[in-house]
């Protein structure tokens, strides 16, 4: 099972959002416990999809490098459903509150592919045979 056109064209589009994401909030001075999270969450988030999609990565994948994608999804989810600017550590003067919330969804919906992935890795890991391959 190789990775599909569409996998790869969306792990480029997610690194990009991702270093964009990273220079947007160096440039608005950020909590920088907040900018290394986000930067290690998306390399690892890369790693499983990338695992997922290559056969002797997928055969081989050690159970233990699974314990930290439960506390990405949590800390992810906590800090785009209910994180506030303050929590963040980012001010945004041009951005309403309602268009802040708005970019909080667009982003979890735009991460949803990597999550879903990164679970469909998991369940194959877990339960030792394939869950879904839409290929």
């Amino acid at each position: 099972m190789l990775m599909p056109w569409w996998m790869k064209i969306y792990i480029v589009l997610f690194i990009i959002v991702i270093i964009s994401n990273l220079f947007f909030q160096f440039k608005l001075k950020g909590r920088k416990i907040i900018i290394v999270y986000e930067f290690f969450s998306a390399v690892y988030m890369v790693f499983l999809i990338v695992a997922y999609w290559t056969p002797i990565l997928i055969n081989n994948f050690n159970p233990y490098y699974l314990f930290a994608l439960p506390f990405i999804l949590g800390v992810d989810f906590y800090l785009t459903l209910w994180g506030k600017e303050e929590e963040l550590g980012v001010k945004m003067p041009e951005m309403s509150h309602k268009e802040f919330e708005t970019a909080k969804v667009i982003s979890i919906v735009f991460a949803s592919p990597a999550y879903i992935t990164g679970l469909l890795l998991a369940c194959h890991v877990l339960l030792n045979k394939p869950v879904f391959y839409p290929v």
